[in-house]
């Protein structure tokens, strides 16, 4: 796990959006997907929600974006 993985997923929620995301963060949508992807597999959970509609948290991603902005503020 990566502070860039979280930074990502914190993006991720805030815009409930991987394209806006993306954009936001100057990287390939592709490229979010799969960092994240292989932060999902990696903790062994699912984060995100993924539907035509958008991008919603999972209880378990609830749980690890609080993690997540905690790390990313400790970081910096």
């Amino acid at each position: 796990m990566t502070i860039q993985q979280l930074r990502y997923v914190l993006a991720i929620a805030e815009f409930r959006s991987m394209n806006r995301a993306a954009q936001a963060l100057f990287v390939s949508q592709p490229n979010l997907s799969q960092t994240v992807a292989d932060l999902e597999a990696e903790v062994g959970i699912v984060i995100f929600n993924r539907t035509n509609r958008g991008i919603t948290l999972t209880a378990n991603g609830e749980e690890f974006l609080s993690y997540a902005r905690s790390a990313v503020d400790q970081f910096e």
